[in-house]
């Protein structure tokens, strides 16, 4: 192994879903920070954030329900830290047979889903406004830009197997540096941009959004998540959805459940006269508590394969 790269492995609760967590972030893989390589189960990215500039590449081994890492050794002297990252971003601590419980027959098509969350909590709530209200394809699209425009190139040796260099996902403090016309130009409406500016401006002040919520007691959490949801909703441009989301992903909660979700409703409505209000919606999602994101995960990934199947015209295995 070259001096450059170090490694160390994980392990997970099987059984562990590991094409629909690929499949999930290669969706949504943005260029030059991430690549997911699907025949190999294997991720490569860039990493900021709370830790040094660097590199990670996982690949996942289900025969022995692990995950073998490699990492640049900018980062081989924070272990613990880069271990607690991976475990919250590939969900690698969750209970299945717990969840699965909670879901009933929800959880048969997909036992082991796990929820995918992320490498820095800032550049989550960066892509969950990018994405607010087109499709994921497009929202893509738009995150690519916004790193070719303001993401600085990462130095040094690559992951084994990728060609082109990596770069950063941009900072708080280089996107509260910038102008609107500056994000707008890159095909951002001028209401993103301004959203983007402010949580940006705001991401050091604010107290419970950027916690995690590691160590705290059921009702902690739930007064944390409240605390956090209320501060998010305080930034303009960020409506319930984006902070549902954001606090899904970004912070791992396992009981979010997006409000006026235009596939879950359709999903809880499937077999109905009629789609379902908005309070028989919410109450529908009572029954999943207190893994409800799961739900969530489990709804969209039903649509997906079913839109799929329609496109190809033949059975899904």
């Amino acid at each position: 192994m070259p001096d450059a790269i170090w490694g160390f492995r994980l392990a997970y609760r099987p059984p562990y879903q590991v094409e629909a967590m690929l499949q999930f972030l290669a969706d949504r893989a943005i260029a030059d920070i991430e690549s997911v390589d699907l025949p190999r189960l294997q991720i490569s990215r860039s990493l900021a954030g709370p830790l040094a500039p660097g590199w990670v590449q996982v690949r996942f081994d289900p025969g022995q329900a692990r995950l073998e890492v490699l990492c640049s050794a900018s980062l081989a002297s924070q272990q613990a830290q880069l271990s607690g990252l991976l475990s919250g971003w590939l969900d690698l601590q969750a209970e299945p047979s717990r969840i699965s419980q909670a879901l009933g027959g929800l959880a048969l098509p997909f036992p082991g889903l796990r929820l995918p969350g992320c490498v820095d909590r800032f550049e989550l709530a960066v892509r969950a406004v990018l994405g607010q209200q087109i499709t994921v394809a497009a929202a893509r699209t738009l995150a690519g830009r916004f790193v070719q425009a303001f993401g600085p190139r990462l130095e040094g040796e690559l992951p084994p197997g990728l060609e082109r260099p990596l770069r950063l996902f941009p900072s708080p403090q280089r996107i509260a540096d910038l102008q609107p016309g500056q994000i707008a130009e890159l095909g951002i409406i001028r209401r993103r941009a301004d959203c983007l500016l402010a949580l940006a401006r705001a991401w050091p002040h604010l107290r419970y959004a950027r916690q995690s919520l590691d160590g705290l007691a059921a009702a902690e959490q739930a007064a944390h998540i409240e605390a956090a949801m209320a501060e998010l909703r305080a930034i303009p441009g960020i409506g319930p959805w984006t902070a549902h989301y954001m606090l899904m992903r970004g912070w791992s909660w396992p009981d979010a459940f997006p409000p006026s979700d235009v596939v879950l409703l359709k999903q809880l409505s499937l077999g109905l006269d009629k789609p379902l209000s908005p309070k028989a919606y919410l109450a529908a999602a009572e029954a999943f508590r207190p893994f409800r994101s799961y739900a969530v995960l489990s709804l969209w990934r039903a649509a997906s394969l079913a839109q799929a199947k329609a496109r190809i015209g033949s059975p899904i295995d």
